[in-house]
């Protein structure tokens, strides 16, 4: 679910930063500044999904643990990003998740603009690394389903609630398991584009 979440973040950023879409709006701000905006969020988000740390998630052991097969992409893709992992998380901590005083805020903000190819560039490999590995869950994890469906069903019996399905599978199981429209397909070819571009530097 949180990886799905932040290739959401990043493909709506992208969005924003290549057709200037943006929503009507009272302040008169343009794609750039929505951008800017979602720009914080994805990177906090990236922040907190590969921050080895007791509180963070952690996904390239995850990720190994998965696909065996790929270990050796998933380590390359690592130890481009691991470099910028500091750079990362003090963004997170300082400007992103949790508000700073105003002199940390703004330097923690500072050394994120600007154009920052290998930021960048490993980003992009991150990102694209993670639509690969979903492509690869219906072969190499053909167990996921069931084992979704019995870790839906001890939430449901522990917290007492009930757990829309077709939510679930809209947003998780489905997106690899049902056959896409040709419309769909053309959209997801657009969004692989959208995604390896390494042109852009941060702003």
């Amino acid at each position: 679910m949180k990886s799905l979440e932040l290739l959401h973040y990043y493909l709506l950023l992208f969005d924003l930063n290549d057709s200037g879409h943006y929503p009507d709006n009272i302040l008169g701000h343009d794609g750039v500044m929505f951008a800017s905006s979602m720009r914080t969020v994805a990177i906090s988000w990236l922040a907190t999904f590969v921050d080895q740390s007791r509180d963070g998630m952690n996904v390239f052991d995850l990720w190994r643990r998965l696909f065996p097969k790929h270990r050796d992409e998933i380590d390359r893709v690592w130890a481009q990003l691991e470099p910028q992992l500091d750079l990362i998380k003090n963004f997170r901590d300082r400007v992103g998740f949790h508000a700073d005083a105003p002199l940390r805020y703004f330097a923690a903000r500072d050394k994120i603009r600007g154009k920052n190819p290998e930021l960048q560039a490993a980003m992009d490999s991150f990102m694209n690394l993670e639509i690969a590995l979903y492509r690869y869950e219906d072969e190499e994890l053909p167990a996921f389903v069931s084992a979704a469906e019995a870790l839906l069903l001890d939430v449901e019996l522990q917290l007492n609630i009930n757990i829309d399905r077709e939510w679930f599978k809209g947003s998780m199981v489905g997106r690899v398991r049902t056959q896409p429209t040709e419309e769909q397909k053309r959209r997801a070819a657009e969004q692989r584009k959208l995604v390896s571009k390494s042109k852009r530097g941060p702003m």
